[in-house]
């Protein structure tokens, strides 16, 4: 089986029926037998409009990551060293190469709707 992790674009798609991507990352992933996580920059990221409606939208939007993706996975200093890294090879910004050494040093795929992260990323899989 499959291990996935979600950058933030995807999950914003998955919970966004508005969204672009939003069937590209619902068709893929009920084809799919992967599991998904996300990392806590992905957290940050996507809170960020809930957050400018009520702390309560912001609290109902963290629980519903939480019961999706269980625990998060955190930053430490092999993923801060390995998206530095990232970050003076590539054009990414640091959150996308905070995802990127996530992946890469889990071992995990990397889901993705940003095609410039996607590019940047050996083995992502672009959705959308």
């Amino acid at each position: 089986m499959e291990s996935v992790v979600l950058d933030s674009s995807a999950v914003i798609a998955l919970f966004n029926s508005a969204d672009l991507h939003h069937g590209a990352i619902v068709a893929a992933m009920v084809g799919s037998s992967a599991t998904y996580s996300i990392a806590t920059v992905t957290v940050t990221e996507t809170l960020v409009a809930p957050a400018r409606i009520s702390p309560r939208e912001l609290e109902v939007f963290r629980s519903a990551l939480t019961k999706s993706f269980g625990d998060f996975l955190p930053m430490d200093t092999q993923v801060a060293i390995k998206a530095a890294t990232i970050r003076a090879t590539t054009a990414l910004s640091t959150p996308d190469a905070i995802i990127s050494a996530t992946a890469a040093l889990l071992g995990l795929t990397l889901w993705t709707c940003d095609k410039k992260l996607a590019k940047a990323h050996k083995g992502a899989r672009l959705i959308g």
